[in-house]
């Protein structure tokens, strides 16, 4: 399944930005993939050590979108060994979930400073006290292109969750911050992935695409690929204008299986145990791990 925009999104890029070669700074990649998780959020086998060696072996660059938590992100662009997009999930007060993309981790961090950290909430850890209709246009304020993980998930995942949250999402003056439509993810059927596909058609916005890994192995089965090596600026750039998206593997309900038999038990660990609860809202100090 490779779904890829046919519609005028936007303006048409420039023959100057299509043909730009800037030198790139950091690492570079052909694919990327736009939603994985780590260990600082709910993924715990997918350690800084883990994803790197994954990378590495797949050649795959990487989004760490970890709940309201930027731990893992930043320290992976510190270590500079693999391709790492500044980015994070923010789930809002009313559970909707949104991925937020940043140019440079300066402006992800101040961000989350400002717009995250303050309202993280332990024992709901995916949910911070603020509504989403602050958040999504403080994140594009900040700098940020915001995108919609797995809009037709199930229960709260779902964009039609709620009448009174869909009215406002969908609220011209709301919806207009939403840049992006992640038209696959690796935990949704193939039903759904289309429909997430053909919400990004009827309102003329752009694709991503991402496994939303909490295992290394899936990290690099859905991604987004470019003509050629691109740094985090240059994915960055591109996000603005339609890209292909592709998939090297189907759903399997053994895989979300396993990465549940993982999830479950650190969810219910960070909702119990006071240590994990301090550790979850522990002060991010800027020095990565």
């Amino acid at each position: 399944m490779c779904p890829h925009s046919s519609h005028p999104a936007g303006p048409k890029p420039p023959e100057p930005f299509v043909e730009r070669r800037h030198a790139p700074v950091g690492p570079t990649a052909l694919s990327v993939d736009m939603h994985i998780h780590t260990n600082f959020s709910d993924a715990p086998k997918c350690t800084l050590d883990a994803i790197t060696e994954r990378c590495r072996e797949t050649g795959v660059g990487i989004a760490v979108c970890d709940h309201n938590e930027i731990r893992g992100a930043m320290g992976l662009i510190e270590r500079g060994e693999v391709l790492c997009v500044p980015a994070l999930e923010v789930g809002s007060r009313e559970k909707l979930e949104f991925l937020a993309y940043f140019e440079d981790p300066a402006k992800l961090e101040r961000f989350y400073s400002r717009e995250v950290e303050p309202y993280k909430r332990a024992r709901f850890f995916t949910k911070l006290d603020r509504s989403f209709t602050h958040l999504i246009p403080a994140a594009k304020e900040s700098g940020a292109l915001v995108c919609l993980p797995h809009p037709f998930g199930p229960s709260y995942k779902n964009v039609n969750h709620g009448r009174e949250r869909k009215a406002a999402l969908f609220d011209p003056h709301m919806f207009r911050h939403v840049d992006l439509i992640e038209v696959i993810n690796g935990h949704m059927r193939d039903h759904r992935n289309f429909k997430a596909y053909m919400l990004s058609e009827v309102f003329e916005k752009n694709v991503t695409a991402g496994s939303d890994a909490h295992l290394p192995k899936d990290i690099g089965t859905i991604y987004l690929r470019f003509d050629r090596a691109m740094d985090r600026k240059g994915v960055y750039d591109l996000l603005h204008f339609p890209i292909k998206v592709g998939m090297t593997t189907t759903y399997r309900f053994s895989n979300f299986a396993r990465t549940a038999a993982g999830v479950i038990p650190k969810h219910l660990q960070l909702f119990i145990s006071k240590k994990r609860q301090r550790e979850w809202v522990m002060k991010y100090d800027g020095g990565g791990t």
